[in-house]
């Protein structure tokens, strides 16, 4: 960086947005084709079956799933060589956890594709485990394609509109307290915005940053928007998109009528996984539908919550060829019922999906969705922030083998790199308490509770 700012005299903002350009060219050839259009296209088709269409397309994808699963990923290979059972009743395979993954993640790789070939994503989820996922670059175009039929398309939402993005990438050093607060990568016509400096003296900024870059719709985690558009209201600033796009959390209503007064725009709320084998998300009269070509789910363990039946959420894949994943246990609740009217996608009801807390900082920033520090190289079986104070934190982990100091700090490093310097306390457990459905808060602050 130095020496390009040497040479050329250009800023270093000015190479952070050549670098995420350079990278977002890379993404965007590996998400988009000539066949993007045609793919979209066969996503609106299904839109209009019937429930018996439905029903024999996921059967014969199944069993597609399931025959070369056991034929080509070895710990399926593994589990049938020593059953006689009918491996075409999908009953008989067993439900699989993030755990049992992480124990032996190549095993659960098609052989016919070469690892270095394949695309890896990363996810921690609900239960605080770190998890990479592996992806077919035929997935990654499929899995952009949905999205852009069954979400973006569905708001007037164009494949070439400008963009912009709350995430959590570190785009700009944590201790910083003057703008630029973003990056903006112009292969992808996106601005991409830090989720660690929002802040009621930040605001102003961010505004300013999506008046210039003039994005079209936003997206991002739902606390992180929440957090912007409460401190833009509190300034009477506003600006009109298509559309608001979030994921991670649910949304409240107090949260969808503030973020929609301040944006004038329709919020859309997605749920789905990394690990594709599920997803849905709103549509324009406001019901939560299904698309069913992600996954084929089923309903795990029961419970009645404020008087809704909730079911655990377990799902075989139906999109990814490299990594199938059968019956696998999302450890998240919905409701246990679907209504498929012919002619519809299936709707379902009300997701419980994860609700972390959000960290509030001595300087005021608002951050959530901190979780990225567990990474799977940390060799950590299950990870928990808790926020004491402004300034004081406890980090929570059940350990694998091979711990040691080298990994504490490495730890401590990332989340002062994304918090500043705060007191961290790191404490070791054998395990954690858990709530019947398996799940724990990965962050909980003690400052709002």
């Amino acid at each position: 960086m130095n020496v390009l700012n040497q040479l050329y005299n250009i800023s270093p903002y000015s190479i952070k947005c050549l670098m995420a350009s350079a990278k977002g060219s890379l993404l965007n050839r590996l998400r988009y084709d000539k066949t993007t259009n045609l793919r979209v296209d066969k996503y609106l088709e299904r839109e209009s079956w019937s429930k018996s269409d439905w029903t024999e397309w996921i059967e014969v994808k199944q069993s597609t799933i399931l025959s070369e699963a056991r034929q080509y990923v070895p710990y399926y290979q593994n589990y049938w060589s020593q059953s006689n059972s009918d491996f075409q009743d999908i009953k008989n395979w067993p439900i699989i956890s993030k755990q049992e993954i992480n124990k032996y993640p190549d095993h659960f790789l098609d052989i016919r594709f070469k690892k270095k070939d394949l695309y890896q994503d990363h996810t921690s989820g609900t239960t605080g485990t770190p998890f990479n996922i592996f992806l077919d670059k035929n997935t990654v175009k499929e899995q952009y394609a949905l999205f852009q039929a069954r979400v973006k398309g569905k708001f007037g939402i164009d494949l070439n509109d400008s963009w912009a993005i709350i995430g959590a990438q570190r785009v700009t050093p944590i201790k910083q307290t003057k703008p630029p607060f973003w990056v903006y990568n112009f292969s992808s016509k996106q601005l991409y915005l830090s989720s660690l400096h929002i802040a009621k003296w930040s605001c102003v900024d961010y505004y300013n940053a999506i008046k210039k870059y003039q994005p079209k719709y936003l997206v991002g985690y739902t606390n992180s928007i929440f957090e912007l558009a409460r401190e833009m209201l509190d300034e009477n600033l506003n600006f009109p998109l298509k559309a608001i796009i979030t994921n991670g959390e649910p949304v409240s209503s107090i949260q969808k009528n503030i973020i929609e007064s301040v944006f004038h725009c329709p919020v859309i709320e997605t749920y789905g996984q990394a690990e594709l084998v599920s997803f849905a998300n709103t549509f324009p009269n406001g019901k939560m539908y299904l698309s069913p070509e992600m996954g084929n789910i089923e309903f795990g363990q029961k419970q009645k919550i404020d008087g809704i039946n909730f079911a655990k959420l377990i799902s075989t894949g139906l999109l990814n060829k490299a990594m199938p994943l059968i019956r696998y246990d999302t450890n998240d609740l919905v409701q246990d019922t679907i209504k498929h009217i012919n002619g519809y996608l299936p709707e379902i009801g009300k997701v419980l999906g994860r609700n972390d807390d959000v960290l509030t900082l001595s300087d005021g920033r608002k951050i959530v969705q901190i979780d990225g520090i567990f990474t799977s190289d940390l060799k950590i079986r299950y990870g928990q922030i808790i926020q004491e104070d402004f300034d004081s934190f406890t980090i929570n982990i059940v350990l694998e083998n091979n711990w040691n100091d080298y990994y504490k700090s490495k730890l401590i490093s990332a989340l002062k790199e994304r918090l500043g310097e705060v007191k961290i306390n790191i404490n070791i457990m054998s395990s954690f308490e858990k709530t019947w459905a398996g799940k724990f808060r990965v962050i909980t602050s003690r400052i709002n509770s």
